[in-house]
Order: structure tokens, then sequence, then C-alpha cells
């Protein structure tokens, strides 16, 4: 599979260098594709100079190929259960699932049609790649926090200086390291939203860069004071006695931090697979609204493509889903306005994100689904 993708990535480096976020350097994961559930090799992109020909309508004897880009995270749980459940299969897909560390390195595989729709949260490193020309629409919410802003993510810190009453409150957080995931990210937007809750923003703390396995060993040995985590990484670090929540309800209400993301070649060559796609995709989304994540096969489900146990996936705190997969679009620019506030973005006047949301699919899925039902 590394050989298929080093012709794709060798194609693509240019447009990586291109729409890269400042500051990121993640890497596409090589790792198996799942196919309904079985491990597959990624097609090779199709020749620059032969033009993708329209989609025929899908047959039940010829599946109709559709490539996702996905990451390896419990909010990304209805791409998976919409595989292993058969629901993209009944709808006559054949979908290949690719696994990314960042929405801002599927970005330019969406672009050049070597991925068909993507899962990430709108960064700094996707709103650059807008800016700059980089073709996609914004189609449906993965995951958010209702108006209580309950949310996976908390800030955290040591049980130590919270049982001693050092650390209680963002407040006293003033001139302290906080660990976030990286600069321009959703984690670093929901770590100012938490400071605040204390009259401090980021600008008054140190940042510090690391990924979540290595928050937990820092908060224990002192080397950050605070980590802005999310799950399971939150309830490791409550139930191993190393951390203590200090800010999470309300930290983030009405949000939407994850989003389906459909590119232009796959609505233009394959308009049928579109649609059912996002029919199987709000089929298993609401699935997850009903069980809430506490049903043993769909934890199984997620288990395999996250690798987080199934038992630490029912004792989690989910992301909350909108059964009929809406955005928060007025978040959305809120999030931008924080990223270009921070200098991330190589614009300067905010995009009308409004213009890349499309709900042409969406509204087909809910006709066709018809109403929520708990």
């Amino acid at each position: 599979m590394l050989r298929g993708w080093l012709g794709a990535l060798s194609a693509t480096v240019l447009l990586v260098l291109l729409v890269g976020c400042r500051g990121s350097g993640a890497a596409v994961e090589a790792t198996p594709d799942r196919r309904a559930g079985q491990a597959t090799t990624p097609a090779a992109p199709p020749a620059p100079s032969a033009p993708a020909a329209p989609a025929s309508p899908a047959r039940a004897d010829a599946p109709s190929p559709v490539r996702l880009g996905y990451l390896a995270a419990m909010s990304h749980a209805p791409f998976f259960l919409a595989i292993e459940k058969g629901y993209f299969r009944e709808l006559a897909l054949d979908v290949e699932a690719t696994e990314f560390r960042g929405t801002d390195v599927a970005m330019p595989f969406l672009a050049n049609g070597q991925l068909d729709v993507v899962g990430g949260a709108v960064a700094a490193g996707f709103l650059n790649a807008l800016h700059q020309g980089v073709s996609g629409r914004i189609v449906a919410m993965i995951s958010g926090a209702g108006p209580d802003g309950f949310l996976p993510s908390a800030l955290v810190v040591s049980k130590e200086n919270y049982d001693a009453g050092r650390f209680t409150t963002p407040a006293q957080l003033l001139g302290r390291r906080l660990a976030v995931t990286g600069k321009g990210s959703y984690g670093e937007f929901v770590a100012d939203r938490a400071m605040r809750k204390g009259g401090l923003t980021l600008e008054d703390v140190e940042l510090v860069i690391m990924g979540f396995p290595d928050m937990l060993p820092g908060l224990a040995s002192g080397a950050i004071d605070a980590a802005s985590l999310t799950e399971p990484w939150v309830l490791y670090a409550q139930e191993r006695g190393i951390g203590a929540i200090i800010v999470r309800e309300g930290l983030d209400p009405n949000s939407t931090a994850q989003v389906v993301l459909y590119g232009e070649q796959f609505v233009k060559n394959n308009p049928e697979g579109a649609r059912r796609f996002m029919v199987g995709y709000l089929r298993a989304l609401r699935d997850l609204a009903r069980s809430r994540y506490q049903d043993p096969t769909e934890a199984a489900i997620v288990e395999q493509y996250t690798k987080v146990p199934a038992d630490v996936i029912m004792r989690a705190v989910p992301a909350q889903v909108d059964v009929n997969g809406r955005m928060n679009i007025d978040h959305l620019m809120l999030q931008q306005q924080f990223y270009m506030e921070r200098g991330y973005l190589n614009y300067r006047e905010p995009l009308d994100l409004q213009r890349f949301v499309d709900y042409t699919w969406l509204d087909y899925a809910i006709q066709q689904l018809g109403p929520y039902r708990p």
C-alpha cells in the first residue's frame, strides 16, 4: 500500500506545501484502507490528462466507488458505523476509507480528486486551502456541542495541583504552561475559550505543543501545568489519578467542531454516489444520536478504527450530534476570526463561509429517511 501512496504523494506534494497550515507538519497515515470492513489498497490517482467521465447510476452488481478520508477519532464514528453496518453497501456504494492525521493533510487529495469525501475540522489549514482556491463543499456536521456547551474536550490540570488548590480555575494559570496538540487547531480554539472563563486568553499562558499521549506524563511530572484534552484522554487522566477537570461545561455552546466535506469532482462526476453516501452517513449519525455510544456493538466498531477500547468509548463523554446534520455557520465564522487574530491565516478579510456550505445532499438524505425518531 505504501508503494501506491508514494505515487499519489509525489503528485500532490506541491499542493500540500501550498495549503499547509503554519505550524502543521503532519503527514498522511499509511494505514490499511477499509472497504466495507475489509483491508484494501487505495486506487491510483487518475491520469492528469484524462478527465473523469460522469459516473453511471450505481447498480447492485457494480457498486459505485467512494473514497473517504477520515481521522481515527471517536467523533468520526458515523463513517465507521455506516461502513460496518452495511449502510453504504445497501446503497450500492463501495467505500474505501483511508486514515489521515489532519484535515489539512487530506485537503489536497480532495482537491485533485483522489478523495471524494473528507471528515475534519474547519481549522486554519482548511481555511487557508479554501482561500487559495482548493475546491470543496461543506455538506454536513459530524460533531459539536448543544446549548450546554458540554464537549468531549476539557481543560485539565494535575490532580496534585488541583487538590492543593493551586490550580482550580483558569485564572490561576496566568504565566503557566498550557499544552495543545497544535497551533491553528480546534483544540487551540477550545483552549482559548476555556481560558476566557477565567478572564484570560492564550496570550496569558505559555503554549506547549505536544500530542495527547504525552500530555498525561507531562501533567504528572510537572512539565506542563494544564492541558487541553479530549476523550478518551480526559477519561484516562481522571481514572489514572493524573488529572482533574477545571473547565468543561459551557465550554463551547452550540458549536460545530467537525464537518463532512465533498470534493468538486465527486459531486460532478458521481452525483448519485454523493446522494447515496449522505443517506448512509445520516442514517449512522442518527444511530449514534439514539445510542449515545452506549451500544456495545457500535462501540466495538469504533474500536476497530480508533484502537480505543470499547469499554472506554462507552464510559467517555461523547460528541453531540445534530440529528439532521445541520451546522452552526456563525460558530464556524467565530473560529475563523480566532485563527485570523492569532495570525494563522494567509488572508486578511474573513471568508463568507456560507458560500462553501451546500445542503443539497443532506436535504436529499432527510427526504429519503424521513423525520428523526428517537
